[in-house]
């Protein structure tokens, strides 16, 4: 798909105290949000159209890399398709890579949606009613051609000359309708839109791949949190290594709680759960804060997926070390040597995937199994639905129930048996893919 590369953003709906595309949702102004939405969609050239210097006192607090940015008073004259972009809206990403090249320099494609797409709750997705049954979203395609009508249109009505234009357009043979993939969008029509528009875009956060307990439990809980974090500057970076502490936490009380701090085992292992279970819940903080305020990095990503492998480590450490000072029994100093080896075959399998193939630093791109796909036949069917099994989010959460119960001794049995699966299962994994030629990093794109 030909994406174009410029792009004009207006200003949109203002009140006394200033436009409302200054207005913060997510931790970004709405304007730089826009601004990176279309840059990382490949845009290198952007003009913000302000004919009454609304906008002078706006500055960058973090600028897109080699995206050229000019704030103009009269639109500009260009002689290729370009985005139109509304700053008094908030919509997904996703709406950037919907649109496809134009047939004609008088071409437009006006992107809509329905207002149940990407609701939470009662907080629904609310565009501009110009059409006849889905909502604008704030975001079209459009032909060069149309330069001098939008132009008149927006120094008629500089906060609604738009929507007016395309409620005509739309009805002609060169309009498009596009809807959206069923993703949210939110107009701001006044200042305290920001907020419903807030808790839309961070019910976008949930991922597809989260493993069960991560779906039900962890994201319920880790998005609140990170939309109070999203307000401060704290960086993911940051946030990836405070969370390590958690783990650290719960590894000194399952090994030293009891003779360095008197506790019995019973509260030394409930801590110990806890604290753990804290580190998986608010590990989907730095992610999260990385994709609403586009500070994905590839640093970012090795560095979340290193310090979860070392921290699993920490707790399966503190969990065989548990079990043992509590019975006396050695198999449990075996069981926990056991589950550091399997869990490093495991994670050195799961590297060399991401450096192959997938050519990033998220573990949750290592696609384990097959699915439906009859590539990896009976033995790619067993792995895709044993999958659950090697997630972080579901064994974690597992020992914090043992813990709570008084029984990390069977944990002790659990890491072992768990991590030689995982090893076992991302080893046969990788065998497969050995067979049946490992594509390049480009491929597996």
């Amino acid at each position: 798909m030909t994406k174009a590369s410029a792009a004009i953003i207006i200003p949109g709906k203002k009140d006394s105290e200033g436009p409302y595309t200054l207005l913060r949702v997510g931790g970004l102004p709405l304007l730089d949000r826009q601004l990176f939405g279309l840059y990382y969609h490949g845009v290198k050239k952007a003009y913000i159209l302000d004919p009454k210097e609304a906008l002078r006192k706006w500055r960058f607090e973090r600028k897109p890399e080699d995206m050229e940015i000019e704030v103009v008073e009269t639109f500009p004259a260009l002689e290729e398709e370009f985005y139109l972009v509304r700053g008094d809206v908030v919509f997904h990403k996703r709406f950037f890579e919907t649109t496809k090249p134009l047939p004609s320099s008088k071409g437009l494609t006006l992107l809509t949606g329905k207002p149940a797409d990407g609701h939470k709750w009662w907080t629904k997705s609310d565009g501009f009613p110009i059409l006849e049954q889905d909502h604008y979203v704030g975001f079209a395609r459009v032909g060069h051609g149309h330069i001098p009508a939008l132009s008149r249109a927006l120094e008629v009505d500089a906060e609604n000359g738009d929507l007016k234009l395309f409620t005509q357009l739309s009805k002609t043979k060169d309009c498009e309708l596009m809807a959206g993939p069923g993703i949210f969008f939110r107009r701001i029509d006044s200042r305290a839109d920001t907020y419903q528009a807030g808790t839309l875009l961070f019910h976008s956060l949930r991922k597809p791949q989260d493993g069960i307990v991560a779906r039900t439990f962890n994201r319920p809980m880790s998005l609140p949190v990170s939309r109070v974090l999203a307000v401060l500057p704290v960086t993911p970076n940051q946030l990836s290594v405070i969370n390590g502490f958690f783990a650290i936490a719960a590894g000194f009380f399952l090994a030293f709680g009891h003779h360095l701090m008197g506790l019995s085992f019973y509260t030394a292992g409930l801590l110990g759960g806890i604290f753990m279970q804290a580190c998986s819940v608010y590990d989907g903080c730095d992610g999260e804060i990385a994709r609403v305020k586009f500070q994905f990095t590839h640093f970012g990503d090795w560095l979340d997926t290193i310090i979860d492998d070392i921290t699993n480590c920490i707790f399966f450490a503190g969990v065989a070390a548990w079990a043992y000072l509590s019975t006396g029994q050695t198999r449990f100093i075996y069981m926990g040597i056991a589950a550091f080896v399997g869990q490093w075959i495991a994670n050195l399998v799961m590297y060399y995937f991401l450096i192959k193939v997938a050519g990033t630093g998220n573990n949750q791109d290592y696609k384990v199994g097959f699915g439906k796909d009859e590539e990896g036949g009976l033995s790619g069917r067993i792995l895709d639905k044993l999958k659950y099994l090697t997630k972080r989010d579901f064994h974690l959460f597992f020992f914090f129930l043992l813990g709570a119960v008084g029984r990390l001794d069977i944990g002790a049995y659990l890491i072992a048996i768990s991590a030689s699966i995982a090893g076992t299962i991302l080893g046969l994994q990788h065998l497969i893919l050995l067979k049946n030629g490992l594509p390049t990093s480009e491929e597996g794109k």
